[in-house]
């Protein structure tokens, strides 16, 4: 009787311990699979304020088509392990240009809603105020066009390559800087933010 109990003991502890085994198989070779398609970052600098802010948490998605206002994630263009977040303005193909605060791609005139303006006046004030200038009449975006730019000097988007910029204009190192990204650059599209809770939202 000893023996037989000892042995349905041996058998559901088995039980459990493949079970155990399972779930961290399942767990493992679900973040296997998720990390083949997602990355888990998190935001630093305030390049891309007031849509994602410092200490804020996201995930975006690995080898996903790239649309015009999209959020990516790319390699830093200095060649450093830093990564660096912007906003898609400029498609292949496209012209763009921005003249009193209006963004014109392929000449027309193109809503920028994710610009905020109250925000907008804020940083204005502020680069002001950090560079010893009269806040009237500073812009939020300097007035350029791919032509005139130094980083990018022609009418165009070349093909395979994309024009960045950050929300927050003022202070933004981008495609102004550092010309046009390159798709094999753009590592991925943030698809979620989910830190903090009460700042979820999908992009």
């Amino acid at each position: 009787m000893t023996g037989r109990k000892q042995w349905q003991q041996l058998r559901q502890l088995l039980a459990l311990m493949g079970t155990v085994v399972l779930v961290i198989g399942v767990i493992f070779g679900v973040r296997v699979v998720l990390g083949l398609f997602l990355e888990n970052n998190s935001i630093s600098g305030n390049s891309m304020a007031p849509t994602l802010e410092p200490g804020e948490r996201i995930v975006s998605r690995r080898d996903q088509p790239v649309h015009r206002n999209d959020i990516v994630i790319l390699d830093s263009p200095d060649g450093t392990d830093h990564l660096y977040i912007k906003r898609v303005i400029g498609m292949p193909g496209d012209t763009v240009a921005v003249r009193n605060e209006q963004l014109y791609l392929n000449g027309r005139k193109t809503a920028q809603p994710y610009l905020k303006r109250a925000f907008m006046a804020d940083a204005v004030r502020l680069w002001a105020r950090r560079n010893k200038r009269t806040a009237e009449g500073g812009q939020f975006t300097d007035d350029f066009d791919l032509t005139t730019l130094k980083a990018t000097a022609t009418l165009r988007v070349p093909k395979g390559e994309y024009f960045v910029m950050g929300d927050n204009r003022r202070v933004s190192y981008d495609s102004r800087n550092f010309g046009f990204v390159k798709a094999s650059a753009i590592q991925a599209t943030v698809v979620w933010r989910y830190w903090p809770l009460d700042q979820m939202k999908t992009f």
